[in-house]
């Protein structure tokens, strides 16, 4: 079933997908940018008409029209093809789904459906006196009803996901859009603060997942395992609200570069306005340049006082240089010190985790001090 297909793993501010490792909020940053590619939703919206409606409402009731039933899988077929050109689906088994539907909706299987209903009829047509005897018992045994059962429950799975697809695709990129235009209105860029917002845009729409706890090793060389979530996604929606809400927790938004005007993963509160890994639309000296250094040419820098782990070590390099001023430490020291409040905030730069739980503590004097006594000994 494609919900069989739809799992990802959740621990530690990553999502675990197709086998490799991403951040958290990844693929919620990745609709934004690809939602209009090549018109993926509109292309799959196309291939969803009343069809795929009617087909599971005759699921329900205990009869199929044949050549509609084979129709819809060809419609399927052909919104598979869009699916490849949009995260996660491109670290998805597409063939694997492609066969299960080619597999699934033919006239073979259609009649088989049928076969399956009227023989269920003729079962509920049987006199009390025939249940008694064991005639039921006897006529299921003799035709294999699980079977077709699992079909039936493999086709309505099918179904409901592209059914709902492109309305998900389309909510879903309508509220991050959102959710991104109003995140300034964030007194700072932290779950405590983006939550509430979140919460006001996302809140009044349901989602459903089902998991369960499983052990994963934190990376290739570890020994042991340690405790993630694996989660069963039954719609695209649900999945990409898991990314966003599982990035938000762990301090990951999305955010639009003023440069380029592509979204990026922010994985800290700065208010970063540039992305780092973007090209800017204009060469710098004949040569294509980051957005982030094409901000920098035109004196487009951040503010650091908008960053709190910049301003925090900017204050800190302010009170060294101070002390060093007046005499109470050598300029040795204070170089050294320099170096490793320096060091301490590009750690806090590329780990969110590390930013929020020890930064504050390890830039304290009496904490960086003492890492710097340990490398003069």
């Amino acid at each position: 079933m494609i919900s069989a297909f739809f799992t990802a793993d959740y621990r530690d501010g990553r999502v675990i997908f197709g086998g490799k490792s991403y951040p958290a909020g990844v693929f919620a940053t990745h609709l934004l940018n690809q939602f209009y590619i090549n018109d993926t939703t509109a292309r799959i919206a196309v291939f969803r008409d009343d069809l795929n409606y009617h087909i599971l409402t005759q699921l329900s009731n205990g009869y199929l029209n044949i050549t509609e039933f084979v129709k819809t899988g060809a419609n399927i077929l052909e919104a598979l093809k869009a699916l490849p050109k949009l995260r996660p689906f491109d670290g998805m088994n597409i063939e694997e789904i492609r066969n299960s539907v080619t597999t699934l909706f033919t006239e073979e299987n259609g009649q088989k459906i049928c076969g399956y209903f009227a023989d269920k009829a003729k079962l509920s047509l049987l006199s009390q006196n025939e249940i008694a005897a064991g005639t039921a018992d006897r006529m299921k045994t003799a035709t294999d009803f699980s079977v077709i059962e699992n079909n039936i429950a493999e086709i309505k799975s099918i179904l409901l996901f592209f059914n709902t697809l492109a309305d998900d695709l389309i909510l879903a990129h309508g509220n991050l859009l959102k959710f991104c235009n109003r995140i300034n209105e964030a007194e700072r860029l932290d779950e405590a603060h983006l939550l509430p917002l979140a919460l006001e845009i996302f809140g009044d729409h349901h989602f459903t997942q089902s998991g369960r706890y499983i052990s994963v090793k934190k990376n290739a060389k570890s020994v042991t395992g340690t405790v993630a979530k694996r989660l069963n996604f039954d719609s695209y929606y649900s999945f990409i609200l898991t990314d966003f809400f599982e990035g938000l927790h762990y301090g990951h938004y999305p955010r639009k570069c003023e440069i380029c005007g592509k979204y990026f993963l922010m994985q800290s509160a700065r208010r970063q306005k540039y992305c780092s890994y973007g090209i800017a639309p204009e060469l710098y000296r004949g040569k294509k340049i980051t957005c982030r250094k094409y901000a920098a040419v035109l004196n487009r820098k951040e503010k650091a006082e908008n960053d709190p782990i910049v301003s925090l070590y900017n204050r800190r390099c302010a009170a060294i240089r101070t002390e060093c001023g007046r005499g109470t430490i050598t300029k040795e020291y204070a170089e050294i010190a320099k170096r490793i409040a320096k060091e301490r905030k590009q750690r806090a730069l590329n780990d969110d985790k590390y930013a929020k739980t020890q930064y504050k503590k390890d830039m304290g004097r009496e904490a960086l001090y003492a890492e710097v006594d340990r490398n003069l000994k």
